[in-house]
């Protein structure tokens, strides 16, 4: 038997459906879906359970990494956890498998070859027609650098500390885990001799770059800090990037404790409080639950402020919640990625919410 992995987060149920009715009709059955959401909102989760109700082969797993960034690493790693057969496939929840698949996974399946496949594109149109699988009109072709798709030995995944958990949004992780596997003595295989997989469109994640405040978590130089560490990772040789707690699946209980601390410190968005609360406070906290909520400075918009500032009077400076937004961010996945933490933006974009569990275990 052969296990699909699939990471998920908050996605169309129309994309569930396309692409586990794929799998229903397999040509071989030895298969079974192991199905990891990621902290979707609960109304949403709780409509992907309804959905998978219909399909016997899928075990839903709810990992609670409610309001923190998407990580696709962490994801796959929980569901790794979860894994007990020799061979895994990591999927995507917007492929469209053809009928065959499966069958030729067991074909091509080797103990130190890792298998990234070819995939083909679909237009926003076509995605959105209901066709057999070769009748489908493709855009273009994935090309040997995308090796998102892949078959591999649990074992190699297990040897190397499964995908590196630094990787948050979007980029890096795929190559990074197949150059840690190179280190390790197996060898990646791209298999491009027919198309077995199919892509449905959505909006590409480049164009999701954050270049204002928003309510979905992201800041501005998101995809260069992955490409940066996947370069340290190359650079170095590092084969473990992962500490032995990786794949670290979040409970409901762990998640309504953090939830559950109400009292919130408010820190104005000046560059001394910003900056002393990033450098001192919070590397030197232990063993407690932080709660802080970033404002702007009331003062900042008043005539008096700026007048002082049109005549060079001494005046506090300001970070803009962006800013915040994104020294925040960035601070998080750089050096409390594996701290519980509830990460928010209000919904009028006047404030930012951290609360973060720096207890220890």
């Amino acid at each position: 038997m052969i296990t699909i992995i699939y990471p998920y987060r908050n996605r169309e149920l129309n994309r569930i459906t396309n692409s586990l009715n794929s799998l229903s009709t397999q040509s071989n059955k030895n298969f079974c879906v192991i199905f990891v959401d990621y902290g979707s909102d609960f109304d949403i989760s709780e409509s992907v359970q309804e959905l998978l109700i219909g399909y016997n082969f899928v075990e839903y797993i709810h990992s609670f990494h409610n309001n923190q960034p998407w990580s696709r690493s962490k994801a796959i790693n929980i569901g790794l956890r979860f894994t007990k057969t020799e061979y895994v496939f990591i999927a995507d929840i917007d492929i469209i498998f053809h009928h065959n698949f499966i069958a030729h996974l067991f074909e091509l399946k080797k103990e130190n070859d890792n298998i990234y496949f070819q995939v083909g594109y679909l237009s926003e149109d076509e995605s959105k027609k209901l066709k057999e699988f070769d009748n489908y009109n493709i855009t273009s072709k994935s090309i040997p650098e995308g090796k998102g798709l892949s078959l591999f030995n649990l074992n190699c995944l297990l040897a190397i500390g499964g995908f590196d958990e630094f990787f948050h949004f979007w980029g890096a992780e795929d190559e990074d885990v197949h150059s840690r596997l190179i280190i390790a003595g197996f060898s990646p295989i791209f298999y491009n001799h027919e198309i077995l997989l199919l892509h449905q469109w959505h909006q590409t994640f480049e164009s999701l770059e954050h270049q204002k405040l928003t309510i979905q978590l992201g800041f501005s130089d998101a995809f260069n800090l992955n490409k940066k560490k996947l370069r340290f990772n190359q650079s170095y040789n590092i084969l473990k990037p992962n500490n032995e707690n990786w794949g670290k699946l979040i409970s409901e209980d762990d998640f309504k404790i953090l939830n559950s601390h109400l009292d919130s410190i408010i820190l104005l968005n000046k560059k001394d409080v910003v900056e002393n609360f990033l450098d001192i406070v919070l590397p030197n906290t232990k063993d407690r639950i932080i709660n802080v909520v970033f404002k702007e400075d009331k003062y900042q918009s008043t005539l008096s402020y700026k007048i002082k500032s049109f005549l060079g009077i001494k005046v506090h400076d300001y970070y803009s919640l962006k800013q915040i937004n994104d020294l925040l961010l960035k601070t998080l996945l750089i050096y409390y990625k594996d701290s519980q933490f509830n990460y928010r933006v209000s919904s009028d974009l006047k404030s930012v919410q951290l609360k973060i569990n720096l207890c220890r275990g």
